[in-house]
Parts: C-alpha cells; structure tokens; sequence
C-alpha cells in the first residue's frame, strides 16, 4: 500500500527528533546536569504537555481503576524511570552515537521475549535478523577503541534501556493496557514518575536549576530532551494506529542513523571500524526482525 507523502515526512521528522536526543543528553550530561537531575525536569515538562494534550482532547484524563494506576505504574518504571537514568548515566562515558545503535537493539530483545509470551513467531528470516544484530551488539563489546575506554560495564548499561523498552511492549502485546488510550497512559505514568524523578533529585543530590550563569545550551538541551521524548512519542502512537506497525517501524532505521550523524555534525564524534561494521549488521538485522505484514497495515 502506497502510504501519503505527509507520513513519510513525519516517519523522516520523528527519526531525525528522536535521533537528536542522545546529542543533547550528551551535552547536558557534559554541563553537569546528573540523570536523576534531567529526569526531575523530565517529569515536570511531561506531565504538563500530556495534560495539556488530555484537556484539549476532552473527556476523562486521569486513569480511575486499581487496574489502570497499576497499568501506568508499570509504565513508569518500564517505559521511563529505569531506562532513561540508565542511559542518561551510560551517555556520559559513552559517545552519543554509539548510544543511538545500542538504543536501537529494543526489536533484537523483543522478539525472544514475544516468543516466550507467544506474541511472536519465529521464522529463518526473524532468525538471522536476531543473530546479525546480536553480532552488531558483540563486535561493539568486542572493540576496545571509542566505547568509553574499553570498560564494558557501560555498555551493559546503556542495554538496560532497550531490553526495558522491549520487556515493556511485550507485555502490552500481551496483555493489553487496561482499556486506557495511549495518551491517558502516558499521562499517568508521567503523574507517578515526575514525583518519583523529583524526589529522586533532591534526595541523591542532582537536583539543578536550569539557566543557570552560563549553562543556557545545556538547560536548553534538558528542555529540548523532556518535550521531545514526549510529543515524539505521541506523535508516534498516532503514526502507529494511522499507518501500521511495519510502516512504523521503520523509524528504527532513522533514529540510529540520524543518531550517528547528528553525533558526528554537531558533536564531532568519530568511530573505529568496528562500530561501523557493527552499525551494519544492526540494521540488516532490524531489517529482517521488524513485524511482519498485517492486515490491519495495509
């Protein structure tokens, strides 16, 4: 099916957006912004712009069952609060660029998991995207040079995320989320990890102001960081139930390589061949794991 030209544009805009978030993590992390600092600001900036998108909407914002909280407090951990402090915190070791293909692996871990839950199926195509991308992911381990000097315990933590990511959309395959649209969803995870974030912040210390003398590009990153993840990510739910999943997937492509450019131009990352090699392997492995055709995506 021949998708309108507007749906590519936002394929290409929320690839390119989502790509620049580990440049601008990496700037705020190099001011001194510390993770459960940006995640306090996160909150914050979430919770208002998913209000705001609620109220305009109209009808009920806030969940109202014990099921739907227990839903979008699941969320909250899943979906934000463990894998954004883990990247927030591998970002400052790792290059940012890097970070994009390491994000990137959310379908390599998914697709083991949907076959345990059985909400995938496994097939020789499936089979060989898995085994490329977990190659990508090893021969990065493997390299010694550009992957923050060789200790690989942040490259573990830079995996928490995506297999967060992954463990998360495999139980909503599963089990569903609890009636809730998308958008209420995420406005009540953001109400449980925005007072979670900010109390995290004062309690570990982190805690920052934002504009602070000379600390403009960073506060601005913090800013651009916390609004972009939240009205990309809405954005992308739409394009989700507009276009289908496989034409949606494809925003996997772009996010790694808009990451790795955006890396380069603005932050004048370079890589060893390794990782280049292994960027390689990531996205014919992407390739061939992403879902397969339904009917519901034409």
């Amino acid at each position: 099916m021949t998708r309108p030209f507007h749906l590519h544009g936002l394929l290409l805009l929320f690839g390119a957006g989502w790509g620049l978030m580990q440049p601008a993590t990496k700037v705020a992390r190099a001011a001194g912004f510390e993770p459960w600092g940006m995640m306090a600001w996160q909150g914050v900036v979430t919770l208002a712009i998913c209000w705001a998108l609620v109220a305009r909407r109209g009808g009920p914002a806030f969940p109202a069952t014990r099921a739907e909280w227990a839903f979008c407090a699941r969320l909250a951990v899943l979906g934000t609060l463990i894998p954004h402090v883990a990247s927030y915190t591998a970002v400052g070791h790792l290059q940012a660029g890097l970070m994009a293909i390491l994000i990137s692996t959310i379908p390599l871990f998914a697709l083991p998991m949907g076959l345990v839950a059985r909400t995938e199926t496994a097939d020789p195509r499936r089979v060989a995207g898995l085994a490329l991308g977990l190659g990508g992911v090893a021969l990065i381990a493997a390299s010694r040079d550009g992957v923050g000097g060789g200790d690989l315990a942040w490259i573990a933590t830079a995996l928490i995320a995506p297999i967060c990511y992954a463990l998360n959309s495999t139980w909503i395959a599963k089990a569903g989320m609890a009636g809730l649209d998308p958008l209420r969803a995420f406005l009540g995870a953001a109400v449980v990890f925005a007072p979670v974030s900010i109390a995290a912040a004062f309690a570990s210390g982190q805690a920052k102001a934002l504009f602070a003398p000379g600390e403009a590009l960073a506060s601005a990153a913090v800013l651009a960081i916390a609004g972009g993840h939240t009205l990309i990510y809405a954005g992308f739910l739409w394009l989700l139930g507009r276009a289908g999943s496989v034409f949606a997937s494809q925003t996997a492509f772009l996010v790694t390589g808009f990451g790795v450019a955006w890396s380069m131009l603005l932050l004048g990352e370079r890589y060893p061949w390794a990782v280049g090699v292994a960027l390689a392997l990531m996205l014919a492995g992407l390739a061939l794991v992403r879902p397969a055709r339904r009917a519901t995506d034409g």
